[in-house]
């Protein structure tokens, strides 16, 4: 039985498959038509009554559209219930306000080709209709974008998706919506006045196929983000989908135009017919990319969920950057494969030899393809999912008390790897304090605590927790081995050379809005353990800088903030490597992005130790903040 979910996909789709045909058919007979220098009667009426049906259907499926959305909105459970919810939606609710704009213009524009048929008598007047329908339909179809992810984003990017999704509507109502309405011309029209108006499509399915390219990416950088969530989300796969048939549509489009036209014009025997089954063919996948694109509005963006990624390996360069050897393995395949690809284009386009140049191709692929997976390595369903923690300060306390309790037994409390029980294993326990721990993502930590790791003999070198630790457990012991590494990192410089987000942690501020750590964003942080701050630091590359105490002040300066959760002490005093006991007088420094940037331990000799220092100090990292991720191999993100 079809789910609610799916039922309200499939009408929102044939919702917006109808209002695209509305526009196709109105585009094709102001723009393309004319390009007949004669045309039939019966032709006109029936792409009238293409346009008539068409804008029928987009107004019942609205309507049906909007009472589903209308129930799941209000709740509704009785008939009684709808009722009383649709004036209420259609009023007060932005989806209906801009949902029952659209459906009037559609009811305007359906209406039109009802009038007297006079306009459409002679070629002089017979685009007036269309041309008037046009500025009621685009900002119709345009709507679209205000009800959808783009309208729920806010800002600039939020105005930009707008624009971007109205655009790209346009563009997809003027080309696979005239494919209907072309399809009936080639039947009806003779041959040379048939191939005339697919010669007049060219220039405006080209410069619609640009804009959807265009709008298209520009909407995935935003709404999916990048290749994990392409391919490892169902707001992915439909988007998957979706490129998929674009690219088919394209391919059938360039052969409509560069053959099958040609032989139309020609005479060709049986041209028609091709041409026909293509067009056909062309507006079936046409409807598929719009059912992809309604499931596509109908799920949460990709860059908002949490990628299971479907394959068994990954990209990655740490291989080929690590050994020169390897490194050269691969670019001279890449060299050899690269100049047999050339080879085969030139001879595409010079048209001799293009068996050799494939044979060629396929002997480099063949012999040189191999050593390309040294640019991959192993992956996981998780390999790219981030701790959901926000990597709080009460989730690093909860890691580590978990960490004594199930790790510290053969990792070693200190996690170097040398526990007590580490002798009688045949493979060592990992260092977790070594920096290739920052070359693992937090989705790989979590597979392998989940499921363990294997040992290359058979059985396991580690064991799994899945059934001793939730994943709530695992997520907060992933966030202390990664404080804790930061913190035996900085012993050795005061600047901490690895990306770190500063834990989070409630705070109480006085004068400063901020309930949270993470609401500092935006200003250079200074946060001290157990003590008064005393150092006035001006604002630095115009951001300020706000004091924030983890302890033993009940009541925070003016302009500054403390810890409100017991958790921010020793959560600090791992990312210090010190015993909770001992941090009284540690300094902290977060840039304005968020990240840790450095540590002073209590007694550390040091240019702190005097107000210009730490003013130097507070003034690198508003220079130089570290930027949101950008998928870095090294970093860690939460």
């Amino acid at each position: 039985m079809i789910s609610l979910a799916t039922a309200m996909a499939l009408v929102r789709g044939l919702h917006l498959a109808a209002t695209l045909s509305l526009l196709g058919t109105v585009g094709f007979i102001a723009w393309m038509l004319p390009a007949a220098s004669a045309v039939p009667d019966p032709l006109r009426r029936r792409l009238r009554r293409l346009w008539f049906i068409s804008g029928l259907i987009a107004l019942l499926a609205g309507a049906v559209w909007f009472t589903i959305q209308s129930a799941v909105i209000a709740g509704a459970d009785s008939l009684s219930d709808l009722l009383d919810a649709l004036p209420v939606v259609a009023a007060h609710t932005r989806y209906g306000n801009v949902l029952m704009v659209r459906l009037g213009l559609l009811l305007v524009a359906t209406l039109v080709p009802l009038a007297p048929p006079a306009p459409l008598a002679t070629a002089g007047t017979a685009r007036i209709p269309a041309y008037l329908t046009l500025f009621l339909v685009i900002p119709a179809l345009s709507l679209q974008s205000l009800i959808g992810h783009a309208g729920a984003t806010g800002g600039a990017i939020g105005d930009g998706l707008v624009l971007s999704e109205s655009l790209h509507l346009t563009a997809a109502g003027l080309w696979l919506g005239a494919l209907l309405p072309l399809w009936f011309s080639l039947r009806a029209l003779a041959p040379a006045q048939a191939a005339a108006v697919c010669e007049r499509f060219t220039p405006i399915g080209l410069a619609c196929v640009l804009v959807l390219a265009g709008t298209g990416f520009a909407q995935g950088l935003e709404l999916i983000g990048n290749l994990p969530a392409l391919f490892g989300t169902t707001y992915g796969h439909f988007a998957v989908l979706k490129i998929s048939l674009f690219l088919l549509a394209l391919v059938l489009a360039a052969q409509n135009r560069l053959w099958l036209t040609d032989r139309l014009t020609a005479g060709a025997a049986h041209a028609r017919r091709h041409l026909l089954v293509s067009v056909c063919f062309e507006t079936c996948v046409g409807l598929a990319i719009v059912t992809a694109a309604a499931f596509i509005a109908s799920s949460p963006p990709a860059a908002h969920t949490t990628p299971v990624w479907p394959f068994p390996w990954q990209f990655s360069l740490v291989t080929v950057n690590e050994d020169p050897d390897f490194r050269g393995e691969v670019i001279i395949s890449l060299e050899v494969i690269g100049a047999a690809v050339t080879l085969l284009a030139a001879s595409v386009l010079w048209r001799r030899y293009r068996l050799m140049a494939l044979a060629i191709l396929a002997l480099a692929v063949v012999l040189r393809g191999p050593s390309l997976k040294l640019l991959t390595v192993e992956a996981y369903p998780t390999s790219f999912q981030t701790s959901p923690t926000g990597f709080s300060a009460a989730s690093i306390v909860r890691g580590q008390t978990l960490f004594a309790q199930d790790c510290a037994s053969c990792h070693g409390i200190d996690g170097e790897g040398h526990g007590r029980a580490s002798g009688g294993l045949r493979i060592q326990p990992a260092d977790l304090t070594a920096p290739h721990l920052w070359a693992h993502t937090d989705g790989e930590m979590f597979w392998w605590l989940t499921h363990g790791i294997d040992d290359p003999e058979g059985g396991l070198a580690m064991p799994g927790f899945a059934g001793v630790l939730s994943p709530d457990d695992r997520w907060a012991l992933i966030d202390y081995i990664r404080a804790h590494n930061a913190g035996v990192a900085s012993q050795e410089d005061t600047a901490l050379g690895i990306s770190v987000r500063a834990p989070a942690f409630p705070v109480t501020c006085a004068g400063v809005t901020a309930s949270t750590i993470g609401d500092l964003l935006g200003h250079a942080v200074h946060v001290v353990a157990d003590q008064v701050v005393t150092i006035d630091v001006p604002p630095q590359a115009g951001i300020s800088t706000v004091n924030v105490v983890l302890r033993d002040a009940a009541t925070p300066q003016p302009g500054a903030c403390v810890a409100a959760n017991a958790a921010a002490w020793p959560a600090y005093a791992v990312l210090a490597d010190l015993p909770p006991g001992k941090l009284s007088g540690a300094e902290f420094l977060i840039d304005p992005n968020g990240w840790l940037r450095a540590v002073r331990r209590p007694g550390t000799a040091g240019a702190w130790h005097t107000g210009e220092g730490l003013i130097a100090a507070i003034r690198g990292i508003c220079g130089s903040p570290i930027q949101p991720s950008s998928g870095g191999e090294h970093e860690h993100h939460h």
